[in-house]
């Protein structure tokens, strides 16, 4: 598989290439030179097909060039060792539940192919830090799928205030290989400082940085099977037959652009929706044409406030910047707080089902614009219990929350700068260069 960078100016790399780092040196992301097509013959059977077999499909359609197909199954199995479960919500909608791994988010998917896929490419033991901007799920499933390999450090950039001691950080932040970096700004802020680091250390072995966001084709591919898997479930309950709408919430629009890299390797769902809260920069695009990046507002549905997606660039090249192409495939939709809070009560009272910010926010978008006849899957990316605050403060219900040990993470605050974050990654270079020659660490 040959990349490309979006901005165009990047010269093509290999795709073991791109993964190393994640970022085009001209700042672009990387994308496939060709996105293969699958077989008719699959899609004939998808239906009868469990996760993994698809995942093996779509894995070896993907990456066959590269691996043989036994490393390939192992990768998959490894990577997808828990259930994807479907809720009917009423009729012809369904929920489907990405968050049966050890985080418990969609990010594990993505997170555990990564750690796979950078095994199977890269010596074992070969030191590297993995470093991403996040909110909480992103930095939890990365914690959580390195846990073990104490060659690879994982450090989370994220807004103060916006990880409290109540997120429900997996156990793994306990680990001496986890680092939080706490940023005086916003998200959007620690996405570009994350970028910034990136682009400086291409081409220096000093900090072997790695993107652990949705920039990184090593995350970002995975989501590709889930969406493959949302069409079979739904195709499922219709005998293989009818029309499917699969609606997405969107904040980066890593979902979104993996989606509809799913759509150009043949998968013939009817249509997409983009559900988005008040930060709706991606639906105002498909209104008007006009990309215009502000800052975000902060919402119910923190995952999504998200001023500036990543991910549009992928988007953007995907459709050549043909806006009427891209209308034919996806329809934006986007709801206020006081929409998402509606529809949190009303599928609680309707069908007894707690849904978070999130959730409710693509369940709200399929629920209002598809047709009886069409059978539509929402994403339900995240365990409501990560949302148990703000669950509480919407439907006057008590959830029992994740536990968590965030305490318990080493956290170093800093303004919103590219040299207080290189500090930073500094520190953990020389505290990991420690602890490889044996020399005994303790508590920054």
């Amino acid at each position: 598989m040959i990349l490309h960078s979006t901005n165009g100016s990047a010269p093509a790399v290999s795709f073991v290439e791109g993964i190393k780092n994640g970022l085009a040196p001209d700042g672009g992301l990387y994308m496939p030179d060709r996105l293969p097509r699958l077989p008719r013959a699959f899609f004939r059977n998808i239906h009868e097909m469990n996760v993994r077999e698809i995942a093996y499909v779509v894995g070896n359609t993907l990456l066959g060039d590269m691996l043989p197909s036994v490393a390939i199954k192992k990768m998959v199995d490894n990577a997808l060792d828990f259930d994807l479960p479907i809720t009917e919500v009423g009729g012809n909608r369904l929920l489907l539940n990405l968050y049966g791994g050890p985080s418990r988010s969609f990010k594990d998917i993505g997170a555990r192919f990564m750690r796979e896929l950078l095994k199977a490419f890269f010596p074992v033991g070969d030191s590297r830090t993995i470093l991403l901007a996040t909110t909480g799920d992103s930095g939890e499933a990365m914690a959580a799928a390195f846990a073990a390999d104490e060659s690879t450090n994982v450090v989370m950039v994220y807004p103060r205030g916006e990880i409290s001691h109540h997120s429900p950080i997996a156990s793994n932040t306990k680990k001496s290989n986890v680092w939080g970096v706490e940023v005086d700004g916003t998200f959007d802020q620690c996405q570009n400082l994350v970028k910034e680091v990136l682009l400086a250390d291409l081409g220096a072995d000093s900090m072997r940085l790695t993107s652990g966001n949705s920039m990184n084709l090593a995350r970002e591919l995975p989501a590709i099977i889930f969406v493959f898997y949302a069409y079979a479930q739904a195709l499922a309950r219709t005998e293989g037959k009818g029309r499917v709408v699969i609606s997405i919430p969107c904040g980066s629009l890593g979902t979104m652009a993996a989606a509809l890299m799913a759509k150009q390797m043949g998968l013939p769902v009817d249509r997409f929706i983009a559900a988005n809260n008040a930060n709706d920069v991606f639906v105002e695009y498909l209104k008007t044409g006009g990309f215009r990046p502000r800052e975000a507002l902060l919402t119910l549905a923190r995952a999504m406030d998200v001023g500036n997606p990543a991910n549009m660039a992928r988007i953007s090249h995907l459709y050549g910047g043909d806006l009427s192409r891209l209308r034919a495939d996806v329809e934006g939709y986007s709801y206020s707080d006081d929409e998402i809070a509606e529809t949190m009560r009303e599928v609680y009272s309707e069908y007894g089902l707690v849904v978070e910010p999130q959730c409710a926010t693509a369940l709200r978008a399929l629920q209002r614009h598809t047709a009886p006849e069409e059978t539509g899957v929402a994403i339900a990316g995240v365990d409501p219990r990560k949302s148990a605050d703000v669950i509480g403060k919407v439907m006057g219900i008590e959830l029992a929350g994740c536990e968590s040990s965030l305490h318990e993470l080493k956290v170093s605050k800093i303004p919103p700068t590219r040299a207080a974050l290189e500090r930073v990654l500094q520190n953990v270079a020389s505290v990991s260069n420690r602890k490889s020659c044996g020399v005994s660490v303790r508590g920054n």
